[in-house]
């Protein structure tokens, strides 16, 4: 058995470096902006949930329900954008979520009106 040199030392990458890749700026950008609504959403249904005079808990399984829905969708999201590219998957998929989202505070906690839209007064007119 021979001695060998030792190997070496792998070359020092810094995140300037990486980032001065090409498309790798742009890319972490869209990443980052794409993904705040997966960590914003949770929470304000859990803020809605609660100022709606619902429990804790409820808002807790409302946002653990998003979380579920969306860990199950995005696989098959991943997929599509794989075979019809990120634009043609993206888009829809962003109206969608929106579309669905809107009309959270326009609703009470169990599907009824909201207890924080105005009521008309009890009193009459002078």
């Amino acid at each position: 058995m021979s001695p060998t040199a030792p190997p070496a030392p792998a070359p020092r990458i810094t995140y300037g470096a990486v980032l001065g890749s090409p498309y790798v700026a742009r890319l972490l950008g869209r990443t980052l902006t794409g993904r705040l609504p997966n960590g914003m959403a949770p929470v304000a249904i859990l803020l809605w949930a609660t100022t709606s005079g619902s429990s804790i808990a409820f808002g807790g399984l409302l946002s653990a329900l998003y979380g579920l829905s969306s860990s199950v969708v995005q696989p098959v999201k991943g997929r599509l954008m794989d075979r019809h590219g990120q634009m043609a998957v993206h888009l829809p998929a962003a109206v969608l979520n929106s579309a669905l989202l809107v009309p959270l505070p326009l609703t009470g906690p169990y599907g009824g009106p909201d207890r924080a839209s105005p009521r008309p007064s009890s009193s009459p007119p002078a």
